[in-house]
């Protein structure tokens, strides 16, 4: 029997991460007698409309003007098969800028194998025979690419699902669901922070399985955003988990979890050639 090709996971990557307020002061109350007496200020909430229409606008602001970006990504992956386990770790440096260009070069690489012994996991040496998983990740294009549930509004139906008071500003609680069924849209939950209106928190689930044939279940997805000391605000760590269906004699491993974790920001140093090579 000829050997299956290795499998790549690299599309259900990018299918799966699809990959993820100051309230408006309205007329003041008239003050009663007295050169002591308290003004009191009456604010209207903001509509669900008003929240997302100024969660775009901070989105537009998050790199606070600047014009590429470089920084380091690992991506850490937990491969699970019946009685094996492998543990793979790549890390990249990533340029991109104003211009939607991006361009990631792999700088180091960890892989290390396990086998179920007696109960316990020992360390395993690799060979010809197991099968060949690489979990792999290009950059993200920051300045260009909007979160897809404001990019594509109209495919979503959104609900306001809480507020909550963080020392003086707000955090906003919004759910989403595809108003389709038959589209492989993700539902989710998403925390935005009033002080800028940007995203500090998303979760999501997958309504569609968009590889049903692979695919048992989605079991998480997440990603977390943090600000910069110089101000930018982007997503430091993103995570999933994913259960497969067994298939091909166990060469498809039961399960996969990712981290994408991203670190050691840098603005406007311009495009290295020697470490990316010619544009």
């Amino acid at each position: 029997m000829p050997r299956p090709r290795p499998t790549s996971l690299r599309s259900l990557l990018f299918v799966l991460l699809i990959l993820l307020t100051p309230l408006w002061p309205a007329h003041a109350q008239p003050p009663t007698s007295g050169a002591t007496d308290t003004v009191h200020v009456q604010r209207r909430k903001l509509t669900l409309e008003e929240i997302l229409a100024r969660c775009m606008q901070g989105e537009k602001t998050k790199l606070a003007g600047h014009r590429d970006m470089t920084y380091t990504l690992t991506v850490r992956a937990l491969i699970f098969w019946a009685k094996k386990k492998e543990v793979q770790e790549r890390v990249y440096r990533v340029f991109s800028d104003d211009t939607g260009f991006s361009r990631s070069v792999q700088v180091g690489e960890e892989t290390r194998r396990f086998k179920l012994q007696d109960g316990a996991w020992v360390p395993d040496e690799a060979s010809e025979d197991d099968p060949q998983i690489k979990v792999e990740s290009d950059g993200f294009s920051d300045f260009v690419e909007l979160p897809f549930f404001l990019e594509l509004q109209q495919e979503f139906d959104f609900k306001l699902l809480d507020r909550t008071l963080e020392e003086d500003h707000v955090i906003f609680k919004v759910g989403f669901t595809p108003k389709s069924e038959f589209k492989t849209l993700p539902a989710g939950i998403v925390y935005v922070d009033t002080d800028a209106y940007r995203i500090v928190h998303e979760e999501f689930t997958l309504v569609q399985n968009p590889f049903p044939l692979l695919v048992k279940e989605v079991k998480s997805i997440s990603r977390h955003w943090e600000e910069l000391p110089g101000g930018e605000w982007v997503f430091t760590r993103m995570l999933m988990e994913v259960e497969l269906r067994h298939m091909f004699f166990d060469q498809v491993p039961r399960r996969v979890a990712i981290a994408v974790l991203r670190e050691d920001f840098r603005f406007d140093q311009g495009y290295d050639e020697r470490l990316f090579g010619g544009r």
